[in-house]
């Protein structure tokens, strides 16, 4: 009798699980690209505006910029990209507004409370209610007197502008990630 030999089949099962593995790192990588991509897309498109308010209403334009990009995701929360508003700023009772659920630090603890923010029908009408307010609010005078980009950071936060105890931190962090310090160069010399 004539014994047959089993084939062994271990090769195709590890072509296929090493390409499986190969599509599975390429996808991690493409979509940490578009992680970059989306954020760097954000300041490109956004610096022009937050230049021109700067210079409009003498704030530093790196700040104006790297807050917005962190009040927004740069550009992808659903307040920004729905409602328009880029700085997180919250609504009065007579303002056209929105109820969501936003983070909120209470006793070093983060919370979620639902709190009203004002919607606006454009980006331009969000950075432009953003500098009034910081322009005309008595509570933000030491953003307005900052002389760096870092003082003003630490102001928003000092000034109550914000609940997160790395409020600062974070937008410093956005602005030297991302250079934005050069815009003060070209707005306040």
């Amino acid at each position: 009798m004539v014994s047959k030999k089993k084939k062994n089949n271990t090769g195709c099962g590890c072509l296929f699980f090493g390409g499986l593995i190969l599509l599975i790192l390429l996808f991690i990588f493409v979509s940490i690209e578009n992680r970059v991509d989306y954020r760097t897309e954000y300041i490109e498109n956004t610096k022009y505006l937050a230049t021109d308010i700067s210079k409009k209403y003498n704030l530093f334009p790196s700040v104006v910029l790297a807050q917005s990009a962190l009040e927004s995701n740069f550009g992808t929360s659903g307040l920004s990209s729905e409602y328009k508003n880029y700085f997180g700023i919250k609504a009065g009772k007579k303002d056209n507004s929105v109820n969501l659920d936003t983070a909120e630090f209470i006793d070093g603890k983060e919370v979620t409370m639902n709190e009203g923010f004002r919607k606006y029908n454009t980006k331009e009408e969000s950075f432009n209610d953003y500098a009034r307010l910081i322009t005309e609010a008595k509570r933000y005078e030491r953003v307005r007197r900052a002389s760096s980009y870092r003082e003003a950071a630490t102001a928003l936060y000092e000034c109550g502008y914000a609940t997160d105890p790395n409020y600062s931190e974070k937008i410093i962090s956005i602005i030297e990630d991302y250079g934005l310090e050069d815009l003060d160069l070209e707005v306040l010399n």
